[in-house]
């Protein structure tokens, strides 16, 4: 059958209506799809944060446990229990001993005691660091690493969200430290390491990293727990 030219002109609105459908069901389809990536993230961050609750109550549990602090190229060993703790090593050519039970807190450099407030948040046990995440895990998108030494472990790294940075640190510091008028957390970034076994699930490490930022650059500082 021979069609004349003049009546095509039908054919238009059903290629336009066949394109628009076209179009409307890619964008459907585009919509669904980054919905669905948006539920799979939001289930994995979920499923992570179970998996880091866990390993952060190995640590929060109320028996003696042994540990390592690790300050720059030097290491203090000893054991914790809660929210107390006693450990003792070298300190550039002097040794420390860094003792607390209940509310009282010691620091004594070569048997001589010291003032204690010159080491802060390292005065704090692994127990009450992982007490700290537990409280801001809802508010935490763990971030799966790798360990950089090849060793058998995986990790998560937990960025603490800037408006709680300044609440951390006022506890870390104390009452003495005036974190609200100098402002300083708005400089400050804090990120946790937490490296487990992943064959066993134990909880092998405890990483803190502090970011500062000032006139001069960026400075860190890391305090690092073996358990």
């Amino acid at each position: 059958m021979y069609v004349r030219p003049k009546q095509l002109w039908w054919l238009i609105p059903v290629f336009l209506g066949l394109f628009f459908l076209g179009v409307s069901l890619g964008a459907l389809h585009n919509r669904h799809a980054g919905k669905v990536t948006i539920m799979a993230e939001a289930e994995r961050a979920e499923a992570d944060r179970t998996v880091v609750a866990a390993l952060l109550d190995q640590l929060t549990g109320q028996q003696e446990r042994p540990f390592e602090v690790l300050l720059k190229d030097h290491v203090l060993s000893g054991r914790y229990q809660g929210q107390q703790f006693q450990v003792s090593g070298e300190f550039d050519g002097h040794h420390m001993e860094l003792r607390r039970s209940g509310q009282d807190v010691s620091v004594s450099v070569d048997g001589q005691v010291q003032d204690h407030t010159a080491l802060p948040y390292a005065l704090f046990t692994p127990h009450e660091h992982a007490a700290l995440l537990k409280a801001h895990l809802r508010s935490v998108t763990p971030l799966a690493v790798s360990d950089p030494s090849n060793r058998a472990w995986q990790g998560y790294r937990l960025s603490i969200p800037a408006e709680e940075v300044s609440s951390l640190l006022a506890t870390w510091l104390g009452p003495s430290f005036p974190i609200q008028e100098a402002e300083m957390a708005r400089q400050i970034s804090v990120d946790y390491h937490v490296w487990y076994d992943g064959a066993t699930r134990e909880l092998r490490q405890l990483d803190v990293l502090l970011q500062m930022k000032t006139p001069a650059g960026t400075k860190q500082d890391q305090l690092r727990f073996r358990l």
